[in-house]
């Protein structure tokens, strides 16, 4: 969780009023107590108010945790040898119904790419404009877990910039050429002939 709040703080959106954080421990050996005591230091590191009530931790026993792992595809065992779970690391991030809209995988999460993440499973919600922007030229690779720029959107986009570029110079281009004639025909109207 230090490389998910270390991004998250460097969000300008925040946890608690435009998306809540929910972190699932999959030990059933942990409850209640131990989750308070890891939120209270998650809360600290993370630094913003408001955050407490939209960042949840929770425990469950071993038959809901089970339930949820799997409806997510998050895998993991027990290794007795050395106590601890073998696990990957990674993120979910679900839309405000529910559903699974992206994966971030690693320990570190690029804030660009939970930024934009975000702002998509939102559907548009939270975020500016400039995100919205960004996801034009920006896709999700499902299997990096991570954003990439989407070449075909980004030449649509550059080619119609340069459009209107070309567009916008033309038609400067007439209107000043009108106004020099028009100018030339006045001063021709006016001059006396000799």
């Amino acid at each position: 969780q230090d490389g998910l709040v270390s991004s998250l703080r460097s969000l300008s959106l925040d946890a608690g009023r435009d998306f809540n954080v929910v972190v699932v421990s999959f030990d059933p050996r942990e409850g209640p107590i131990d989750a308070t005591a890891k939120k209270r230091i998650y809360l600290k590191q993370y630094g913003r108010a408001g955050a407490e009530q939209g960042w949840h931790f929770l425990t469950g026993e071993q038959d809901s945790i089970e339930r949820l792992t799997n409806a997510v595809g998050f895998r993991y065992a027990y290794d007795d040898k050395t106590g601890q779970f073998a696990h990957g690391a990674g993120i979910v991030v679900l839309t405000p119904q529910g559903r699974i809209s992206r994966y971030f995988y690693g320990v570190d999460y690029p804030p660009r790419d939970l930024r934009l993440g975000l702002v998509e499973a939102s559907e548009n919600k939270i975020g500016t404009l400039a995100d919205r922007v960004l996801l034009l030229c920006y896709d999700y690779d499902p299997t990096t877990g991570k954003y990439g720029l989407a070449i075909m959107s980004a030449l649509r986009l550059g080619g119609a910039a340069t459009v209107l570029t070309l567009v916008t110079f033309i038609v400067v281009a007439i209107r000043r050429e009108r106004r020099i004639n028009s100018a030339r025909q006045i001063n021709e109207d006016v001059s006396p002939t000799s």
